[in-house]
């Protein structure tokens, strides 16, 4: 059966002992317990598809350049996709054909909803905003309805610490099987990827350790 916000929050909801939900998205459902998943559940996912890159929500596009060029430093302006939330790496298309192995990164800058640069075209690969639930991976739901878990203890488990603590350790525990499903799909993204993406951590200082820390 396909993934619901209703099923995720319940399936939250149910990890801390507190009452279950009959329809997140049926506003004459006034509970605590909806309340709750309504104010947290889509901050916790959209800072969870940020905070790794799930094949799932890899996505690649040639950007549009602005009609509005910087004011300074930087010679154009490209407009980021409505559903950016991370970028992962810039095409450099001066290395096909030979391959090279250059250690050169494309400069860059992301400030709003652009990316500001030198060259005269942008092509990237991103972590797109997912907000259709049957399409998240088993393991993301996995991860989501912990971390949502956690965020719920608060207004519907008196914070309590052991609680937190099992959920914690229960998202360390899911960490390694997170960390294969990367590596294993990773190399699918992308017909010559090592040679011809930049890896845009390398230039905007993005995280390579998955966040699975108590909120």
């Amino acid at each position: 059966m396909p993934e619901s916000n209703t099923s995720i929050c319940n399936q939250s909801l149910g990890r801390i002992g507190a009452t279950r939900i009959n329809d997140f998205d049926d506003t004459s459902e006034t509970s605590l317990s909806v309340i709750q998943c309504r104010l947290h559940l889509e901050p916790s996912r959209d800072a969870l598809l940020r905070s790794f890159f799930w094949p799932f929500a890899a996505a690649r596009k040639t950007l549009s350049p602005d009609t509005v060029d910087p004011s300074f430093e930087w010679d154009n302006q490209f407009i980021l996709p409505t559903d950016f939330l991370y970028l992962r790496s810039i095409f450099d298309s001066a290395d096909i054909g030979a391959l090279s192995l250059s250690d050169s990164r494309q400069s860059h800058a992301i400030e709003g909803r652009r990316i500001l640069t030198n060259d005269s075209s942008m092509k990237i690969r991103y972590t797109k905003k997912v907000t259709d639930p049957s399409q998240f991976d088993p393991l993301f739901v996995e991860v989501l309805v912990l971390r949502l878990a956690m965020k719920l203890t608060a207004g519907l488990a008196k914070t309590d610490p052991k609680l937190r603590s099992d959920i914690l350790t229960e998202l360390r525990l899911l960490m390694p099987a997170v960390r294969a499903l990367s590596r294993q799909e990773a190399e699918l993204i992308g017909r010559v990827d090592l040679f011809l993406w930049n890896d845009a951590r390398a230039t905007i200082g993005g995280r390579t350790n998955f966040p699975f820390e108590a909120p």
